[in-house]
């Protein structure tokens, strides 16, 4: 029956565009489809009941195929919310480079206290527009408008990840150019680099294992 399954998305993926994303749906497709099929044989199901339940959850899939190709299925969002997010997203990243800097300008107390105030402010204002942007609903319980909503939390995950990659690596330059004018530690100041590519690297491996 297993073999089944891969023969019915074959055909349905039949006149998709070949493509890695395409190939990647439909992986990810099979593998979602044969844990439904072992739970139903599990739960008492026969095979070819189990099989014709699963194959019926789908729904739509040209419509799954259409939706991956194309953008992402929810409504447009207007431009001046668009502007705002960019806005937002630009002075995050204007705040997280100057951080490091009040440290020189205000030595002591106060300089630390307003770096940490300036990287506070900077992630609130990520996360905010992480928290904005809008949600897909699903329209039934197919497994092409779960496929539809995972699509879209997954642009939102990959665009938050970018927002703070370029905080991250704004902040490692910073951090960098501070310490090599403040130590004079230019010969091997540049290691910091290799290890920000480590550090980013683990949190990479992190959030994969948690997907």
């Amino acid at each position: 029956m297993i073999d089944r399954i891969r023969v019915y998305l074959e055909h349905a993926f039949a006149n998709s565009p070949k493509t890695r994303r395409m190939e990647d749906l439909r992986e990810e497709l099979f593998s979602n489809l044969v844990e439904k099929y072992n739970d139903r044989v599990r739960q008492g199901m026969s095979e070819e009941d189990a099989y014709n339940a699963v194959i019926r959850s789908i729904g739509d899939i040209d419509e799954l195929i259409d939706s991956a190709r194309g953008p992402s299925p929810l409504e447009p969002v207007p431009a001046h919310e668009s502007r705002i997010r960019a806005l937002c997203t630009a002075i995050a990243v204007a705040l997280y480079i100057m951080s490091p800097f009040l440290v020189i300008l205000f030595p002591g107390t106060w300089g630390i206290g307003g770096m940490f105030l300036f990287i506070a402010a900077a992630t609130g204002l990520l996360i905010y527009n992480g928290m904005t942007k809008p949600h897909y609903s699903r329209a039934d319980d197919t497994i092409v408008e779960e496929f539809k909503e995972w699509h879209v939390k997954n642009g939102r995950q990959r665009d938050a990840l970018n927002a703070f990659k370029g905080a991250y690596w704004s902040i490692v330059v910073a951090i960098y150019l501070l310490v090599s004018f403040i130590f004079r530690i230019w010969s091997f100041s540049w290691i910091l680099f290799i290890m920000a590519g480590a550090v980013e690297n683990i949190i990479k491996g992190i959030f994969a294992l948690r997907r």
